[in-house]
């Protein structure tokens, strides 16, 4: 039976998340890394991008009879997050959570598409059609709409809108 792990929270450098986990788990390290998928602008184009959901932090796990010194001359490692003197631990169950999250896969539900006309029935813009460009965090979106005859982006709840027949 093998001992419990620790879980401590790494510094990296900027956008090298990838290579400390690779290095580190190459170390005998437990790595966890989760990942987001977000909708980003691209040479005039929308795509969804893969990111780090914590950028420059990485959780890493080791046994207690393992030595954390080699962590942080790990290549694309910064350091390990302290509060003073002590190591920012990090509880097991936000790692399961966070693995658990990842096993469901991402959820990337959009119900409209780009260039969709769509009806707003929100008190704020009721009965006005707009154009869906981007769905704007998890429960926004982003709407064209003609507002005193010059098209204006607004933010308006996903729950506001309705696909216009």
């Amino acid at each position: 039976m093998t001992a419990p792990l620790h879980w401590l929270l790494a510094y990296t450098k900027p956008r090298a998340e990838k290579v400390a986990e690779e290095n580190l788990r190459r170390q005998g390290f437990e790595c966890v890394l989760p990942w987001i998928s977000v909708q980003k602008r691209r040479r005039g184009k929308w795509l969804w991008i893969d990111e780090p959901l914590f950028p420059r932090y990485i959780f890493v796990g080791a046994h207690a009879e393992q030595s954390w010194a080699p962590v942080r001359s790990t290549l694309g490692v910064t350091s390990l997050v302290r509060f003073g003197t002590q190591f920012a631990t990090v509880p097991e169950t936000l790692i399961h959570d966070l693995l658990s999250a990842a096993d469901e896969g991402p959820e990337q539900q959009v119900r409209f598409k780009q260039g969709q006309k769509v009806h707003i029935t929100g008190e704020s813009f009721s009965s006005i059609v707009g154009i869906f460009e981007m769905q704007d965090g998890e429960d926004r979106a982003r709407v064209l709409i003609d507002l005193l005859g010059r098209p204006t982006t607004v933010q308006v709840p996903l729950a506001q809108l309705v696909p216009e027949d």
